[in-house]
């Protein structure tokens, strides 16, 4: 077990884990505090907006942070720096310091990217881009899925218990211990590439770093489809999602709590994914595994929403978790193959910025379609921005996904060497 064998990589998928689930500790708990505060649908609501807006936002930034300056550092200073941003949640009791709950949601979101960008370009440092990648982006994939399955609930929990200034004080130790747990890895060594730090200002630098990124992205055939496909996948996925509780409420006669359970199953399957997605990556067939999760994909949320019985929903989106969460991990395991490592940062967080644009707008457009036309019409629209998916995968990837952009060990102790990436800050 990876996770084991692998010290270093033990105690980075630890930190991963505990730095996420102090995250999502507050998903449920920050709306519910200011919806009790202030009685207003409105107000809990930019609570929501302040966690998600830096998804969008951020991501370019983080992704030139984490490959201009020692990554491990990036990581202990974001855990830190959370740390104590969301220690200034305990003085909010009043609705005019509401303003200083919405700042501290969306810095302690906008570091997140930042560490988040980080901790997935230090993965092939840490494992090698041979078969142990596939292994820890599996490990990374079970993360996910207990954090899906338990943080939000675990949140909601601990509210009723501690309260919320005592779940703040929960939150911030999580970041503590994620820091610690990193530091403890000791310097990496990765891949020099020789090239020359950027000496001109910081702003032309960033300018620049990011467009040799992005350049490089869309220059390689494999991410730039990935990247397309994933994108397509994403916004299906948000419109879905949008459309699943009216389908639930309306059609399916439930509740609330149906759509609970459905998403506890969906999450269920998501975590189960990790196995499938580690045994699609390692067989190499990259045109094939796309295509065959899309498809499964495809015909999953079919069966979801065009049989009406509860029972089949139930089975069908915990089925769709499956393919979904392997398609998630098979996108991740090509980026950090196929990237060189002193451009991981700005190539994932390019990722992370489109996908998280796709979901905006899947949700946006789920939600317009599923008002102006029928629930059945929309639903077969979006099944069809699925099906196009697995098409693109199925004409524009390769048969197998190649070899590595570079076959550079897993990081050693010794002799102890900083990270450096480009410019080191």
């Amino acid at each position: 077990m990876i996770c084991i064998r692998n010290r270093r990589f033990g105690l980075l998928w630890t930190s991963t884990l505990l730095s996420n689930l102090g995250n999502w500790l507050m998903i449920v708990a920050v709306p519910v505090y200011v919806y009790t505060m202030t009685g207003s649908t409105l107000s809990s609501g930019f609570a929501f907006v302040a966690q998600t807006l830096p998804a969008i936002v951020f991501p370019p930034l983080a992704g030139v942070l984490a490959d201009r300056w020692d990554r491990r550092a990036v990581m202990v200073g974001a855990d830190l720096l959370r740390m104590v941003v969301v220690l200034a949640l305990i003085v909010v009791d009043d609705p005019g310091m509401l303003w200083l709950l919405y700042t501290a949601m969306f810095f302690e979101s906008a570091i997140g990217h930042v560490f988040q960008s980080a901790a997935r370009a230090v993965v092939p440092a840490v494992v090698g881009r041979g078969g142990d990648l596939e292994a820890a982006n599996a490990w990374n994939t079970v993360a996910s899925g207990i954090v899906r399955l338990a943080g939000a609930p675990l949140g909601g929990a601990l509210y009723a218990l501690v309260g919320f200034d005592g779940l703040v004080l929960i939150d911030s130790a999580t970041y503590l211990l994620s820091a610690l747990l990193i530091f403890g890895m000791g310097r990496l060594r990765v891949t020099d590439d020789g090239q020359q730090p950027d000496a001109s200002s910081w702003l032309a630098a960033f300018r620049g770093q990011l467009r040799e990124g992005l350049a490089f992205l869309f220059g390689h055939p494999i991410l730039r489809t990935t990247l397309v496909v994933s994108s397509l996948f994403l916004l299906a996925n948000a419109a879905l999602n949008v459309l699943l509780v009216p389908y639930v409420i309306s059609v399916l006669g439930g509740d609330a709590g149906d759509v609970g359970v459905l998403m506890a199953a969906l999450g269920g399957g998501f975590l189960a994914s990790a196995y499938v997605g580690n045994v699609l990556s390692r067989s190499g067939l990259l045109r094939l595994s796309f295509t065959g999760c899309l498809a499964a994909i495809t015909l999953c949320f079919a069966g979801l929403f065009l049989i009406h019985h509860f029972a089949a929903a139930l089975v069908f989106i915990a089925l769709a978790g499956l393919p979904g969460g392997a398609l998630l991990m098979l996108v991740q395991v090509q980026v950090q193959r196929h990237t060189p490592d002193r451009q991981l940062g700005r190539v994932g967080s390019a990722f992370s910025a489109a996908e998280m644009a796709a979901t905006v707008v899947g949700a946006s457009a789920g939600s317009i379609a599923g008002q102006q036309l029928p629930l059945a019409t929309t639903v077969w629209l979006v099944i069809g921005v699925l099906a196009a998916g697995a098409v693109v995968a199925a004409l524009l990837l390769p048969t197998r996904s190649g070899p590595p952009a570079a076959a550079e060990p897993a990081a050693t102790a010794t002799p102890p060497v900083m990270a450096r990436t480009g410019d080191d800050g």
